[in-house]
């Protein structure tokens, strides 16, 4: 059996009914797609991509694809040079520390930090060489009845309730 949009939406309004809560499906779909998806994907780290690409050297910046919601902490970032392949550990930004960051000469990155949600940053700055990154990533929206994406069969339930949660949360709002 495929579970589709309108399986949850179902769900959703007959538990929404039980206590006299009425909302629009647009409001209920925006729920779905920006806020139960996505945080349903970071929590089980599912759906995945990968995301690979040159650098120059000195470079020490790079940029996330816009269905970036996180790297794969399954899964290691890797650095490829002349001198080989090398696994690259996180660190926080700033047990590192800016002005070593920026001062620091080109070589092959030990080490990758978030520099914000849009940047990964990598240090020391690389000589110049590839990097793959495994990183979770926004599940494909849906939007009519009978759409279904990565999370729908398996995160039914889930989507579900955290829908209602939020339903209810704005409910209390006003």
């Amino acid at each position: 059996m495929t579970i589709t949009l309108n399986d949850i939406f179902t769900e959703i309004n007959f538990q929404l009914k039980k206590e006299n809560k009425f909302f629009t499906s647009s409001d209920i779909l925006r729920i779905i797609n920006r806020t139960a998806f996505p945080r349903i994907a970071e929590d089980i780290e599912y759906p995945k991509a990968t995301v690979s690409g040159y650098l120059t050297s000195g470079s020490y910046l790079i940029s996330t694809p816009a269905d970036f919601i996180k790297i794969d902490r399954n899964s290691k970032v890797v650095f490829q040079d002349g001198t080989g392949t090398r696994d690259i550990d996180p660190m926080e930004k700033h047990d590192i520390g800016l002005a070593e960051i920026l001062t620091a000469t080109p070589g092959t990155p030990g080490n990758y930090y978030m520099e914000t949600e849009t940047l990964i940053g990598l240090y020391p700055p690389c000589t110049s060489g590839n990097f793959v990154i495994n990183y979770v990533k926004m599940p494909t929206g849906i939007s009519s009845a009978t759409d279904t994406n990565e999370l729908t069969e398996r995160c039914f339930m889930a989507a579900t309730y955290y829908t209602i949660t939020e339903c209810m949360l704005a409910d209390s709002d006003e």
